[in-house]
């Protein structure tokens, strides 16, 4: 790969579309997407649960520091979530600028033709800068590293295959679906993600090498290690037929969340956002001392969200409490965002679109119990619409929301929250996230 100023030429070459003349070509990159695919499910399972041990220490350590003097451990907390968080930022600054954020918006950029792999530090850089970033309690996804190692991962062996021009392309994009797929062990919302998001088409090669990857991933994580279901969801009936319009109501709701939560985020993250007047190491510092109070109360709701979205479709949380967490989470998530350390947007996404959905659910519950009898079918609901709204790929938002929950009997109320939610943003003309944050970061 060069590294010098100007970018090798064959990198801007068009993405291949079809199954490379011959049997042996094909194999060959199928048992390359199979062989990556399970690397990237292999990488999915240790940082995992590295990301879950390292969370139970924080929030052992919190409790631990709670039998301190009064205002003393709130200190503590703050100066050392506030340093985590900069060595992080301060890791992706000297080391891998190419690993801050989310990996989705690389990855788009260089298989659009418009930008160009970089990745020097970056595996490293996301692992560690993940690790330390999500585990300090940042709202932050862990999507973001996933998919990016996964591409960096199947780009690298992209480029040893020899005798197919470009093939290192459509391979980086399966080795970040698969890397997604991983984050949620949600195997075609991963080949689902790439095709409808990062491609934008249905293509033979893409397909087939997205799909082998997803499942080569997934049998590490499903077969080998046995991961079940993202979240385990009790009976939650949506109610009569004849309510579907409510729920294509709530869409447009939440689609107005949506729009306000992108356009939020831009204006702080975006490469001219108010975050970026001032340097990535001391603004991460600030925004870690704020998450370092946040997570002193609320040590349990802050980080990605998945504990927190499994509690509210488990049906826990009153109307207040979903409603304050939202909040704070819907504040607090761009603005960590903008701290320039590893980390998606992926997770707290669905975790703000089970807050609100949780809410309203419990709201119309309680106004007209037989028509709406569970709130969290809502917050099934919110999840799909929230992610509509934001990154405007309805299909992934409702097959990964079929995965994680097994809600089959809640496809339609989905699709009507979708609908309501992809209306909206699409007329208020919001741009989806991930390309927002291709084109201005």
């Amino acid at each position: 790969m060069k590294t010098g100023c100007g970018p090798d030429p064959a990198e801007a070459e068009p993405l291949p579309s079809e199954l490379p003349p011959g049997i042996s070509k094909t194999l060959i990159l199928v048992g390359a997407a199979a062989l990556v695919g399970a690397l990237t499910g292999l990488l999915g399972v240790v940082f995992l649960r590295l990301l879950d041990e390292a969370n139970g220490l924080r929030l052992a350590l919190v409790e631990a520091l709670r039998g301190w003097p009064a205002g003393v451990g709130l200190g503590l907390m703050m100066l050392g979530t506030s340093l985590i968080v900069g060595l992080a930022a301060w890791m992706v600054k000297s080391l891998a600028p190419n690993a801050v954020g989310s990996g989705v918006p690389y990855v788009e950029k260089i298989l659009r033709g418009t930008g160009f792999p970089r990745h020097e530090f970056v595996l490293p850089v996301k692992f560690l800068g993940g690790l330390l970033a999500l585990s300090s309690g940042m709202i932050l996804g862990r999507e973001g590293p996933m998919v990016q190692m996964g591409a960096v991962i199947v780009e690298r062996v992209g480029k040893m295959i020899r005798g197919v021009s470009g093939i290192w392309r459509p391979l980086m994009a399966a080795g970040a679906g698969a890397g997604l797929g991983a984050a949620f062990n949600a195997p075609v919302s991963g080949t689902l993600f790439i095709l409808e998001e990062v491609l934008r088409k249905v293509t033979p090669l893409g397909f087939v090498l997205a799909g082998t990857a997803a499942a080569g991933a997934a049998f590490v994580q499903r077969g080998i290690f046995g991961q079940g279901l993202g979240f385990q969801v009790g009976p939650s009936p949506a109610g009569p037929a004849w309510n579907l319009p409510v729920y294509a109501i709530f869409g447009l709701f939440v689609g107005t969340l949506g729009v306000v939560y992108n356009r939020y985020l831009l204006a702080l993250a975006g490469s001219k956002g108010l975050a970026h007047r001032l340097p990535a190491v001391p603004r991460a510092l600030g925004i870690g001392l704020l998450v370092g109070a946040v997570g002193w109360f609320l040590p349990s709701d802050i980080g990605g969200g998945d504990d927190l979205t499994q509690r509210v479709l488990s049906g826990q949380g009153g109307m207040a409490f979903l409603i304050t967490v939202a909040v704070a989470r819907f504040v607090l998530g761009p603005l960590c965002y903008a701290a320039a350390t590893p980390g998606g947007i992926f997770a707290p996404i669905v975790a703000l679109g089970a807050l609100t959905g949780g809410a309203a659910g419990i709201l119309l519950h309680v106004l007209l119990p037989d028509v709406f009898p569970s709130p969290v079918a809502f917050a099934i609901v919110g999840i799909v619409a929230f992610f509509t709204a934001c990154i405007r790929a309805p299909l992934t938002g409702m097959v990964i929301c079929l995965e994680m929950t097994a809600c089959f009997g809640l496809f339609l109320p989905m699709l009507a929250g979708c609908l309501g939610a992809y209306l909206l943003a699409t007329l208020a003309k919001d741009e989806p996230v991930y390309d927002a944050l291709a084109s201005k970061t």
